[in-house]
C-alpha cells in the first residue's frame, strides 16, 4: 500500500495539514478570545462536543477549503526567514558556522580533492554563483538545473522537488506551530490577567508541545535545506553528459 505524498512535490496533504492544524487553533483561540467566558477543561469538551454535533457536510466541505487556503498561505511564507532563524541558532548556540542559503560554497567543500570529476562539475558549472557574492543569481541558478533536469532525466528532477518540497512543508508546519502557540498563549493571558482564573494545564501543556516541535524544526532546518540542495547537485551531476551537452559545455 501507497503511503500519501505528505511533504511530496504535488501532494494536496502537505498543504492541507498544516492548514487545518492552523484553523483548528484559530477557531478554538477565537471561541475562548471572544465568546467563551471561561477556560476549563470542561468548556473545552463542550466546545469539541459541540463542533462535532454542528459540522454538517456543507460546513465541512467549507472548513476543509479555507483550512486549504490557510495552508496556502503558510506555504508561500518564505522559507529563508526560518533558515536565517536556524542558522543563528546554530551559530551563536551551538558554535556551528553554516552560511545562508543556497550554499553553494558549501557543496564545493564537500567535493573536496577526493571526488576530482565533481570538483571540476561544481567548478565548470557552481563555483561562479557563490552565495556569499550572489545569493539571489544563486537562487536562480538553482531553480534553472531543476528545470534543466525536467528535460534530461524527469526521474532525477522529482527527487530534487521532493527534497524542496518536505523543506517547504516543514516550514509550513513551523509557521503554524508558531501562529498557534500565540493563538493559546493569547488565551492564556486573558485568563490570568482578565478573569483572574487558574492557567489551564491543558493549554500549558499544548504551548509546551508547541515550542518542543518549534524547536526540533528549528535546531535541524538549515540542515534539511543543505540536504536538498546536496540533493540537486548530486542529481546534476549524476546527469552531468546530458547537461553539459544541452549547454554546450565539456569538461576539462
Amino acid at each position: 500500500m501507497e503511503l500519501p505524498n505528505l511533504g511530496k512535490p504535488g501532494s494536496i496533504l502537505s498543504i492541507l495539514v498544516p492548514g487545518t492544524f492552523l484553523l483548528f487553533n484559530i477557531i478554538v483561540g477565537f471561541y475562548f478570545l471572544l465568546w467563551n467566558e471561561t477556560v476549563s477543561p470542561g468548556d473545552i469538551n463542550t466546545f469539541l462536543k459541540e463542533s462535532r454535533s454542528s459540522l454538517q457536510v456543507i460546513v465541512f466541505l467549507v472548513l476543509i477549503c479555507v483550512a486549504y487556503l490557510v495552508g496556502a498561505i503558510l506555504r508561500l511564507m518564505k522559507c529563508d526567514v526560518l533558515d536565517n532563524i536556524s542558522g543563528w541558532y546554530l551559530k551563536n548556540i551551538e558554535c556551528l558556522r553554516i552560511k545562508e542559503f543556497p550554499y553553494i560554497d558549501w557543496i564545493g567543500l564537500k567535493c573536496g580533492y577526493e571526488y576530482q570529476e565533481a570538483k571540476k562539475f561544481y567548478e565548470l558549472l557552481w563555483e561562479n554563483n557563490n552565495s556569499n557574492e550572489k545569493k539571489r543569481k544563486g537562487k536562480s541558478f538553482l531553480n534553472f538545473y531543476k528545470v534543466v533536469l525536467i528535460s534530461v532525466d524527469e526521474n532525477l528532477a522529482n527527487e530534487c522537488y521532493a527534497a524542496e518540497a518536505f523543506t517547504r512543508y516543514l516550514s509550513s508546519i513551523f509557521y503554524g506551530l508558531f501562529f498557534s502557540f500565540v493563538i493559546i498563549l493569547l488565551v492564556l493571558i486573558k485568563q490570568y490577567f482578565f478573569l483572574n482564573e487558574t492557567l489551564s494545564l491543558t493549554l500549558l501543556g499544548i504551548d509546551g508541545f508547541y515550542t518542543v516541535f518549534m524547536f526540533f524544526i528549528l535546531r535541524n532546518y538549515r540542515y534539511i535545506r543543505m540536504k536538498e540542495v546536496e540533493t540537486l547537485f548530486a542529481a546534476t551531476f549524476a546527469a552531468k553528459e546530458k547537461i553539459l551537452k544541452l549547454l554546450g559545455k565539456e569538461l576539462s
